[in-house]
């Protein structure tokens, strides 16, 4: 018995020590260095208690980033989770077509989010962009898709869609694959027309996968960074700016570490605290079979 707990031990050691080292500690430096006024630079800094919160909830361009990371992670929370359930339950074939839809879905997950917001912000280029040039070969007028800030954080999150939506598409299809096929030919006998069968039986046992799919989404929205850096770098203003590119604007161009840590802290709680109430919804609803 010995032998196993120490077998165990060091079997699941190097996965705690790598956890500990760079998600424990980390977070615990953050937690405290957001009570103090340390610039990321000197030796040398005081704890100021809550100073750095009052201020972070007194400045606007804080709320501002705010709205602009809700907007990002509503608008991709329902693509992921809406167009995915709906793409898995079309695409849960075995043929061709569906297997390469499937593929070609996926296929910009496996690239690099950087990679895909500048290929984007090529493409949706006003002037000489490929959309804008092949529209003018048609006659029409080109279209700026950064006319405004929010046309901007749409299509910076249509953008994201794109890159992330073939993960969820996995996992829906996985999920899919684990409800039982005599369910389905059971409700058929019994007259159910597929609406029926999709809200009924399809639905209800896809909770799961839901419920994953959703906490990943949330938790992907509200930490984005990527996308908005290289295709507008916060914009005008901040006018596109997330929460944690406002965090990283404060630690690196103006050496408020301290600021930047209570900005992080408090977005580790806002994902916590919408994860642990989109959970406890979800989970009510996952169906045992």
């Amino acid at each position: 018995m010995k032998h196993n707990k120490l077998h165990d031990f060091l079997l699941v050691f190097p996965g705690y020590l790598i956890y500990t080292v760079f998600m424990i500690v980390p977070l615990g430096m953050t937690m405290f260095y957001s009570f103090t006024n340390w610039d990321g630079i000197s030796k040398k800094f005081k704890m100021i208690g809550f100073k750095n919160f009052v201020r972070l909830f007194s400045d606007a361009q804080f709320y501002n980033a705010l709205k602009v990371t809700l907007i990002i992670t509503v608008i991709t929370v329902l693509i992921y989770n809406v167009l995915g359930v709906f793409l898995a339950v079309a695409l849960n074939r075995k043929n061709r077509v569906c297997a390469f839809t499937k593929s070609a879905v996926f296929v910009p997950t496996v690239l690099s989010s950087v990679v895909v917001a500048f290929i984007w912000s090529y493409i949706m280029q006003t002037d000489g962009g490929v959309i804008n040039t092949l529209l003018a070969l048609v006659g029409i007028a080109p279209v700026n898709f950064y006319k405004t800030p929010l046309d901007t954080i749409v299509m910076i999150s249509v953008i994201i869609s794109w890159n992330g939506l073939g993960l969820f598409l996995v996992i829906y299809v996985a999920t899919l694959n684990t409800i039982p096929p005599e369910l389905m030919e059971a409700a058929e006998v019994d007259g159910a027309n597929g609406f029926q069968r999709f809200f009924r039986i399809t639905l209800p046992l896809m909770m799961p996968g839901i419920t994953i799919n959703s906490i990943l989404s949330i938790a992907g929205g509200l930490k984005q960074y990527d996308h908005v850096k290289v295709i507008t770098g916060g914009g005008p203003g901040g006018a596109t700016q997330t929460i944690t590119l406002m965090s990283v604007e404060k630690a690196f161009e103006y050496n408020r570490r301290g600021y930047s840590s209570a900005i992080i802290l408090v977005l580790f709680v806002l994902i916590v605290i919408v994860s642990a109430v989109q959970l406890s919804i979800t989970k009510r609803r996952e169906v045992k079979y």
